[in-house]
Parts: structure tokens; C-alpha cells; sequence
């Protein structure tokens, strides 16, 4: 499941430098095109919308859409409560802060973080009481078809 949250982490990157570029560029157009006073107040409103939608990316999409984020999504991985509950709007801004801390030295403190426990939690998911999760169950090797049965049987 690491593998899984390095791709969905890249995804998630992928998008908010996207969004950066597209407030980067509307920025410097529409700035530049009007110009003066007005085109330093649309700039600064431009900067602000974008900035708190990077910041948001993160903070609102799991708090909101149930412990996704779009590169969790595709790559089938969730974000919960330890309990086992949806993760909440708290434990996402929480978990996000700290995100900070984990991406020290190209994320190697995360990825410490991460192989010292059983849960793999990285430190804003401890701090959070977060666990990330798989969303498909595990084969455990066994053919489709016993994995059917045994479905069955439960």
C-alpha cells in the first residue's frame, strides 16, 4: 500500500501544481492586462482564491469526500478514523499540518514515520488518529473462485 500512496500522492501533486499555474498565469494576464490599482486588487483576489484552494485541496477533499483525495481515488486507498469511522473535517486539517513534517528531506520522514508502526501512519496520521486504508480486499493468493466461496460461507 505504500506503492499505492506515493502514486496518489503524485497525482495529488500533479493537480495542485496545475491549479498553481492556471492562478500563476491568470494572474500575470489579467494582472498585466488591466494594470494600476485594479490590476494589482484582481491579482491579489486571483492570489488568495488559488492559494486557499492549494491549501484546501487537501484539507476539504477528505474531510468532505470521505477520506479521498483524486490520487486516493484512482488509486483505490482512503483515509479513516483508527476506529474505523470516516475521517473527519478535524483530523484531515490535522493530519494535512502536518504534512509539512512528513515531507522533510524528499519525504524520508514520513517514510520513517510510516515503517515504525504496524498501522503505517505517518506523524500527522498518529497526531490525527488517522489510518490510510485499501479500499479492495486482499486476495491472500487464493484463486477467484475460492475467494467466492469463501465470501459465501461468511
Amino acid at each position: 500500500m505504500v506503492g499505492a500512496r506515493i502514486g496518489a500522492q503524485i497525482v495529488d501533486q500533479i493537480l495542485t501544481a496545475v491549479i498553481f499555474a492556471v492562478m500563476f498565469f491568470a494572474i500575470a494576464i489579467l494582472g498585466g492586462a488591466i494594470g494600476g490599482n485594479a490590476g494589482a486588487v484582481i491579482s491579489a483576489i486571483i492570489f488568495l482564491i488559488g492559494s486557499a484552494t492549494l491549501i484546501f485541496y487537501w484539507f476539504l477533499l477528505e474531510g468532505f469526500w470521505d477520506g479521498y483525495t483524486i490520487g486516493k481515488k484512482l488509486f483505490g486507498i482512503k483515509v479513516v478514523e483508527e476506529d474505523g469511522g470516516p475521517c473527519s473535517l478535524s483530523s484531515s486539517v490535522v493530519r494535512n499540518l502536518l504534512y509539512i513534517v512528513d515531507s522533510l528531506f524528499y519525504f524520508l520522514v514520513g517514510f520513517i514515520a510510516m515503517s515504525a508502526t504496524d498501522k503505517r501512519q505517518r506523524i500527522g496520521d498518529r497526531l490525527a488518529n488517522t489510518v490510510v486504508v485499501s479500499e479492495t480486499p486482499k486476495d491472500n493468493g487464493q484463486p477467484e473462485d475460492a475467494r467466492n466461496a469463501a465470501n459465501e460461507v461468511q
